[in-house]
């Protein structure tokens, strides 16, 4: 490699902070570098570690507890500095399989090693997540039940419930035909008195639907389909999942990261959003899914599948009218406004209504029988329900 060349060099022997001057001829495995006092004969194998620099490359002795490193620097081009980076590699990779391994990475092209690297993320990342998936087949579903309890007492706090017989009837009834038979959970819907168009579920099987929504909806099928989506999301244990998806996602980012980023603020918000953007997909997966699974419910009992399709475009609709109004208030009631465009910006990035998933809904209510059944209730009960807690109209909050 190095035909007895010499080069301008100084070493450090880790006692004095001046350096001696001299130079270093370089044969096979062996680098002498002599000085007008000194002279070391030293194996490029000895060298814990090797650093190009702007003025050729840098060699570091084993570090000694008891004092700093001797260190050698050799000026030279930058490609001899690359040779002399290969000559130490190669020392490397000839004392143990493991070290040919690791330094045969270290040799690889940037560029290739960069989407190595993606590929065996992506791949580890992919078991990884696959295996939180079954963790959670292994919590019970009590566990399901104490979670959602401890959410429904803030709720409940918070909120003031409206529901009258009319309600009551029309979910029970609903509810018999969507439960799966079997299923351990215990479901009860409760009716909040508020002007948003929103419905969402616990884990422990407590259904919260928004007044607005029963004033608004066009149809008993499309709440009828929006309760076999919030059924689904229980019995597809989705808040668990996510709960365990959000901690297995946290946990990775900290082994990776490290606990301690000191003064590296940024890479912690970095760690922060990234983890904040897994999560929110995952809910988007499992909104997915409880589409999917709604469907399957409302069609084993004959139901019309069509009443959530129906609901989610009427929303999109209602979402474009209110961010047109906010651009240009018409009247003193812009505040008011602003709030219902909020809360319908909420719903749909909870219950994201993308084109995509408009369509596979649509596909899906096209592929399979239709359902006759589009009412639980007579057309007088549903009118009862639908005048539900106008009194709260109002009034979003206790």
């Amino acid at each position: 490699m190095f035909q007895n060349q010499t080069f301008t060099s100084r070493y450090f022997d880790g006692v004095s902070a001046v350096p001696e001057e001299g130079t270093v001829l370089v044969h096979g495995q062996t680098i002498d570098f002599s000085s007008s006092e000194t002279a070391h004969k030293l194996n490029v194998s000895q060298f814990a570690e090797f650093t190009l620099t702007h003025k050729g490359c840098k060699l570091v002795l084993r570090p000694d507890e008891s004092k700093e490193s001797p260190v050698l620097e050799i000026i030279c081009s930058k490609s001899d500095a690359k040779q002399f980076e290969s000559l130490w590699i190669q020392s490397k990779k000839n004392q143990s399989h493991a070290h040919a391994f690791f330094y045969s990475i270290r040799e690889m092209n940037p560029i290739v090693l960069g989407g190595l690297s993606i590929v065996i993320v992506a791949i580890i990342g992919f078991f990884y997540f696959k295996g939180l998936e079954l963790v959670t087949n292994l919590i019970p579903v009590s566990m399901d039940k104490s979670l959602g309890e401890s959410v429904q007492m803030k709720m409940d706090a918070q909120f003031q419930e409206c529901n009258t017989k009319a309600t009551d009837r029309f979910f029970s009834e609903a509810l018999k035909k969507i439960v799966p038979k079997g299923s351990p959970h215990h479901f009860k819907v409760s009716v909040i008195g508020s002007t948003i168009p929103n419905a969402f579920a616990l884990s422990n099987g407590k259904i919260y639907f928004f007044s607005g929504l029963l004033n608004d909806a066009k149809s008993q099928e499309e709440v009828i389909g929006v309760l076999a989506h919030e059924v689904a999301h229980i019995e597809k244990r989705h808040h668990m999942r996510n709960l365990v998806k959000a901690g297995g996602t946290s946990l990775a980012i900290s082994l990776v990261v490290g606990p301690g980023l000191g003064n590296m603020e940024f890479l912690e918000t970095f760690t922060e959003i990234g983890s904040t953007i897994l999560v929110l997909k995952f809910s988007r997966d499992f909104e997915t899914e409880a589409d999917v699974t709604s469907i399957e419910y409302l069609r084993n009992q004959n139901l019309s599948p069509s009443g959530l399709l129906t609901f989610f475009k009427r929303m999109q609709e209602l979402e474009k009218e209110s961010m047109e109004s906010e651009d240009n208030p018409p009247d003193a009631n812009a505040k008011d406004d602003k709030v219902v465009t909020k809360s319908l910006t909420d719903f749909l990035s909870t219950h994201p209504a993308t084109e995509e998933r408009m369509k596979t809904l649509a596909s899906l209510i096209e592929s399979g029988k239709k359902g006759t059944i589009k009412k639980v209730v007579s057309d007088k009960t549903w009118k009862d329900v639908q005048s539900v807690c106008l009194d709260f109209k109002n009034s979003d909050s206790k």
